[in-house]
């Protein structure tokens, strides 16, 4: 399999779209044929080694992209790939792993808006932070992430897992506002802490928050207190266990007969009831 390096030849000013770089395509292609591949700039239009010096291998396994020096003027880097890694040393723009249905992608740094929007399979890591959106929907739509997972290992803004339909996001830091909003299925899990309006309107899924949660909506219905769930999201399912000692509430009751369940830490949260 190949191995396409590409580094960064300068600071750009104009974000470049990189949809087109991706390891299922760049393993059929010569070295040439990658240098030509035609990048969206703004208005215009660009070939790749016109902004990357571009070095191309032969290894073993899946074939792999690494970009250099990236920053977030790169958008959608790894939007729907199906298969083998994209690694990218520094920050990912808009839409990294948009669509996403396979293969992997690291981000060794932080990530724009809108990370693994409509995602469908694969894995997404991001190392630093995430902004708004993280496995969202796209704007006036209402079916969003549908599969795979997207850990981000820092903090991440407002709105994660908008309409998400399955799969799980992982959020290690904190998160702003109407995390999990309209959430239809899925997981959400919060190591840190979630601002206001958690699950807003979502009707099923789960969403599980470890640190401080400001409020709690009064359309969710408080059902105990519980200790080392399994929680399950379907008949069918097997179950997922979580550590630790919660509060459970279903909702949001502003949906008709709700199926959604948020899980709070009492830890973190003495005095919620």
């Amino acid at each position: 399999m190949k191995e396409l390096i590409l580094t960064l030849q300068k600071e750009i000013i104009v974000p470049v779209e990189m949809d087109k770089v991706l390891p299922e395509v760049i393993e059929k292609m010569s070295l040439e044929e990658i240098k030509n591949i035609e990048l969206v700039q703004g208005r215009k239009r660009v070939k790749l080694d016109d902004i990357f010096d571009v070095e191309l291998n032969d290894i073993e396994g899946e074939p792999r992209v690494v970009i250099k020096n990236s920053n977030q003027k790169l958008k959608y880097i790894g939007s729907k790939m199906t298969k083998g890694e994209v690694i990218v040393e520094g920050d990912a723009g808009m839409y990294v792993g948009a669509e996403m249905k396979g293969g992997k992608i690291v981000v060794n740094g932080n990530a724009d808006s809108w990370a693994g929007q409509n995602m469908k399979g694969g894995e997404l890591l991001i190392k630093g932070d995430a902004r708004d959106y993280v496995g969202s929907a796209y704007r006036g739509d209402w079916r969003g992430m549908s599969g795979g997972t997207i850990i981000v290992e820092g903090n991440a803004g407002n709105e994660i897992g908008e309409f998400m339909r399955k799969g799980v996001i992982h959020i290690k830091g904190d998160v702003g506002i109407m995390a999990g909003i309209h959430q239809n299925g899925g997981m959400i899990i919060i190591d840190g802490n979630a601002d206001v309006r958690v699950g807003g309107e979502m009707k099923a899924g789960a969403i599980i928050v470890y640190g401080k949660v400001e409020e709690v909506l009064p359309s969710f219905k408080f059902e105990g207190i519980v200790e080392n769930p399994i929680i399950k999201l379907s008949k069918k399912d097997e179950g997922t266990p979580v550590t630790g000692t919660f509060y459970k509430f279903i909702g949001d009751y502003v949906n008709r007969k709700p199926k959604g369940q948020l899980y709070i830490s009492v830890d973190s949260n003495p005095d919620l009831i």
